[in-house]
């Protein structure tokens, strides 16, 4: 929360993931719009892939293909840290 990313399109969904890297990707889930970061990995499902976060206390998550809208890999982040 709070971080600047600097972001690529990806425009093939089939060849152009690079797997195991992070992604901001939006997806469709029965209607439902989601846009998050996270890690992809290849999934045991097919058509699918496994959404992976950077807190291990959240359980990956399989998602078909299709239900994505759009997905870009993460070039570059920007963390603040700031004392209050």
């Amino acid at each position: 929360s709070g971080d600047i990313v600097l972001y690529k399109q990806v425009h093939d969904m089939k060849y152009g993931i690079f797997w195991g890297e992070m992604y901001l990707i939006s997806f469709n889930i029965d209607g439902e719009e989601f846009i998050t970061i996270k890690y992809i990995q290849k999934s045991e499902q097919e058509d699918c892939i496994k959404l992976v976060s950077h807190n291990p206390h959240h359980n990956p998550t399989d998602i078909p293909r299709c239900m994505i809208r759009a997905l870009a890999i993460i070039k570059a982040s920007v963390r603040y840290n700031t004392i209050r």
